[in-house]
């Protein structure tokens, strides 16, 4: 039995695959249900302060993360940055991992190409 090595890339798509798997299996009966209906969407969002307070919260979250994957993949030469900021507006959670992950890769590019010329 081989003992599997889970580094931090492969967290990271994990956590990025549960990232878009989890709130979907709540979004997608919904959107079959009632459609792109953005107006019941947004009704139901802020349907009283409770809720309010956690799509501003996320909304504040992604904005955030944007901030983060634009300035960190500058910073270290990353391409792509556009697929892990487009993946955010698809879920928070699978856009951030991903680009965790992606970062974890290039990370590990870096580092080869200057420990094996």
């Amino acid at each position: 039995m081989s003992k599997r090595n889970w580094s931090k890339r492969n967290v990271y798509f994990v956590l990025a695959i549960l990232g878009l798997v989890l709130p979907y299996s709540l979004f997608l009966p919904w959107l079959l249900e009632h459609g792109l209906d953005f107006e019941l969407f947004f009704q139901e969002l802020f349907v009283n302060d409770v809720a309010g307070t956690g799509g501003l919260d996320i909304l504040g979250v992604t904005l955030g993360i944007f901030v983060f994957i634009l300035f960190e993949s500058k910073q270290l030469g990353m391409k792509y940055a556009i697929i892990p900021i487009l993946a955010t507006l698809v879920s928070v959670g699978f856009g951030l991992a991903l680009f965790l992950c992606m970062r974890e890769r290039h990370l590990e590019n870096e580092h080869n190409k200057h420990t094996n010329p």
